[in-house]
């Protein structure tokens, strides 16, 4: 067997190109937004043979779609709201991405702690219907465990109050790999996508969109990217290009996460335990040699691009640790690191925002200007396909049909464990090196690990103690469009959120080596260093007064 999956070249070096492209281009669609939700129109497009474009003010996922609780679930609570048909959407598609990239969507195990017996029967019919409303379809059913059962699994922990608890099995991910594959996919099939251009308005011509008027955030040169029709995905963003006279859409809520090593809690699965101050419920998920606690959903209207946790977020998140595990290390020295973002909530009077429905929103907002937020990452496919529907039944020019083709096929970049391993090259990287290339990258990890054979010095670690390696770094310049140093170090990897120190240094280490490939020079090396090094110092040092 062999590698069937070849990356398509995807790189900044082609930046001027894809510029040009973009300005001489009239596309069916462009979207505005580079999430997970943008990401996915675009595979949608291609997979239909609709011609589309992509362009995001910042890198892929550099929103929301870098800041979730990392998990494909199908949104048990909510049940709760009576919200069974979006339910139902979730499980189905949290169990087709399973199938569709085993890599990169794994099973994970969690404890859903009951905390008396009346809520411990309750559960256990919730859960009847949560895997009903899945078809039974996921990885196992979810089965009750008594407290002994609990304990034998979660030895650490000691919970005043507990009484029982729940199986279940959700799917554990790396949200902004997720995004920049999809991304990738759109592309390989067509598509166009650029970071760093932003939208500053749409153009409309006799009353119809036609187009943006641009920027290119790394010259501030202008562009006008033509298009028969315009879809804005920017999540939280959305009412900034929305048109003259419509009511803004968003009520941003804030959701943060901390991060610390696994050791320093001591959990060995997944849990959704309570606050003891107001009995809101959050996860404390096992990443690996990390553990990532949270998440807050607060109402949110600060600076969308300068989102980061607070003392108040780390005081609520330590009484949930403290309650549930006592002997934990869980003070401000032995936080690894924290990741803070806005979600796209649609607005609705009266509503709280643990209420407010997750579902997607789809309008056309003005003459072929659409518009796609709200969701969830686990239904992006579903969303996509729902929008180029949408846009057929209203004559969109060139998605008359709307969606033209099987949204439900695997990813060409997913591979099974079982194959990974009969295909892979060998080279002397350390288990734990070649694991994660695997989850990462699927195919493409295979790419990269015959880089390392070709040349040894590329399995040299970047930071000596995360399992990160440079041929990493040499795919993502040569097919991940990484166009600067936080790119890579923020979201086509993990190494900023899991190195707690000497940032200065690996943004230096990063910026120079893309300098080689780039053709950078001193000035932009340094801007480079010293911009992604106060981003981690906004991520770590976040213990501020408000």
């Amino acid at each position: 067997m062999t590698n069937e999956y070849l990356p398509k070249n995807w790189s900044a070096r082609e930046r001027a190109r894809y510029l040009k492209e973009l300005s001489e281009t009239t596309y069916d669609v462009l979207i505005i937004g580079g999430g997970i939700t943008g990401a996915g129109v675009l595979r949608a497009c291609g997979l239909s043979g609709i011609r589309a474009a992509l362009v995001e003010k910042e890198d892929f996922a550099f929103g929301t779609s870098s800041k979730s609780t990392r998990l494909a679930h199908g949104g048990a609570r909510y049940i709760a709201n009576g919200e069974f048909g979006l339910v139902w959407e979730e499980t189905h598609e949290r169990d087709w991405l399973r199938g569709a990239f085993p890599n990169l969507a794994r099973p994970i195990p969690i404890v859903w702690s009951d905390y008396s017996p009346i809520e411990s029967a309750v559960m256990r019919g919730y859960f009847a219907v949560y895997d009903g409303l899945s078809g039974f379809g996921n990885y196992k059913n979810t089965h009750h465990l008594s407290r002994s059962e609990v304990l034998k699994r979660e030895p650490d922990i000691a919970f005043p109050k507990l009484h029982s608890g729940e199986l279940l099995y959700e799917c554990i991910i790396n949200d902004a790999r997720l995004t920049i594959e999809i991304v990738k996919e759109g592309v390989r099939l067509g598509g166009t996508a650029l970071n760093y251009v932003k939208a500053l308005k749409v153009i409309y011509k006799d009353g119809k969109a036609a187009g943006i008027e641009a920027i290119d955030r790394l010259t501030g040169d202008t562009l006008v990217i033509a298009a028969r029709n315009v879809v804005n995905a920017s999540g939280p963003w959305t009412d900034d290009l929305l048109p003259d006279g419509r009511p803004p859409l968003m009520r941003p809520s804030k959701g943060v996460h901390l991060v610390v090593r696994r050791e320093s809690i001591g959990n060995r699965g997944g849990l959704y335990v309570k606050s003891p101050v107001d009995g809101r419920g959050v996860f404390v998920l096992p990443h690996g040699d990390y553990t990532y606690v949270g998440t807050t959903d607060t109402e949110y209207s600060g600076d969308l691009d300068e989102c980061y946790a607070e003392t108040k977020e780390y005081d609520y998140f330590k009484g949930i640790v403290d309650n549930a595990f006592p002997d934990a290390d869980f003070d401000p020295e032995d936080l690894v690191g924290s990741y803070a973002g806005s979600r796209p909530l649609v607005k609705k009077e009266g509503v709280s925002e643990t209420k407010t429905s997750r579902r997607e929103f789809v309008e056309e907002a003005a003459p072929g200007f659409f518009v796609l937020t709200g969701g969830k990452l686990t239904i992006f496919r579903t969303m996509a396909d729902k929008l180029l529907g949408f846009m057929g039944k209203r004559g969109a020019a060139g998605v008359t049909g709307g969606s033209k083709a099987d949204s439900r096929v695997p990813f060409a970049v997913g591979m099974p464990k079982d194959q990974w391993d009969k295909i892979r090259p060998s080279t002397d990287l350390d288990e734990k090196t070649v694991i994660s290339l695997w989850e990462n990258y699927g195919r493409g990890g295979i790419a990269i690990l015959e880089s390392v054979k070709k040349d040894a010095s590329l399995g040299q670690r970047i930071a000596a103690e995360q399992h990160y390696i440079l041929a990493e770094l040499d795919y993502c310049i040569n097919y991940e469009m990484i166009t600067r140093a936080r790119d890579f170090l923020l979201r086509r990897t993990n190494l900023s959120l899991h190195q707690r120190d000497d940032h200065k240094r690996l943004g230096e280490v990063i910026s120079r080596h893309m300098a080689k490939h780039l053709g950078w020079d001193e000035k932009r090396i340094k801007r480079e260093t010293d911009d992604y090094a106060d981003i981690a110092h906004k991520n770590r040092f976040f213990l501020k007064t408000t």
